[in-house]
């Protein structure tokens, strides 16, 4: 059976995830996912194959099957979302799509530039709607408030350097995250041991959920796995149930 929807590969391991997380048995995602896409290369059932061998591994047992669940159908492919409108600003960088009237990129933080004519001239303007909040200088600090621990706030100095992991620590892991929530509760409100990462560039701070069990949110929204948000002064990022609000502490330069 075709199904007029372009069912990409990373479309298809979303709809797996989706359906496995409902309760659904992995034989009956995967017999979805040939319905949702009868006709599929030897090397993109491979890559497929390895991305729902690699989840199943670290997520899998975490959702077992139910046959008592009522499967919901996945939902449509991004691959199939309409083109934005033409006059949206495309990413220099990533590539995304954003406003018109966005300053920053959304996906990735990087500055966005417009061009304009004005009397013959054409002339690059720097949108300014949109950038309050965003910009985290390199003498900036990135403060988080963990919601119940007012008295022992995370200090972190970030840089363009690497990535700065967050989750937790457990007795059978030997990684220890760059953030490390295991004494705010992590465990118990659902922090997954590689849950997100945190990075600087561009002048400004981005996250990215990495495939977490209980999701990672931003104000409020869902952050996808492999999504790159970037983060604004005063957001609260919830990483499954542990709440926390993000501050950009400046710091002044000192004069000698």
């Amino acid at each position: 059976m075709s199904n007029p929807l372009e069912y990409k590969v990373q479309d298809l391991f979303e709809a797996f995830v989706f359906m496995r997380r409902q309760g659904a048995a992995p034989d009956h995602a995967l017999q979805e996912l040939k319905r949702l896409r009868p006709l599929i290369s030897t090397a993109e059932r491979e890559q497929i194959a390895g991305l729902i061998r690699q989840w199943e591994m670290n997520e899998g047992l975490h959702h077992p099957p139910n046959p008592n669940a009522k499967i919901s159908p996945p939902p449509p492919p991004k691959s199939s979302m309409p083109e934005p409108p033409t006059d949206d600003i495309a990413c220099p960088q990533c590539g995304k799509s954003n406003p018109p009237h966005a300053g920053y990129c959304y996906a990735c933080g990087t500055l966005l530039v417009k061009a304009g004519i004005s009397q013959g001239t054409q002339q690059l303007i720097v949108e300014d709607e949109g950038l309050a909040g965003t910009t985290f200088g390199s003498l900036s600090n990135l403060i988080l408030k963990v919601q119940g621990y007012d008295h022992d706030p995370i200090k972190l100095a970030m840089d363009d350097s690497k990535e700065m992991i967050m989750g937790r620590t457990a007795p059978d892991s030997v990684l220890v995250p760059d953030v490390d929530l295991t004494r705010y509760d992590g465990k118990d409100r659902g922090v997954s041991r590689v849950h997100a990462t945190l990075r600087y560039r561009d002048n400004a701070i981005t996250i990215t959920d990495m495939g977490s069990v209980n999701h990672t949110y931003l104000n409020g929204e869902r952050v996808y796995p492999q999504e790159v948000r970037v983060l604004r002064d005063g957001d609260e990022l919830k990483l499954g149930r542990l709440v926390m609000r993000v501050v950009f502490e400046k710091q002044l330069r000192r004069i000698r």
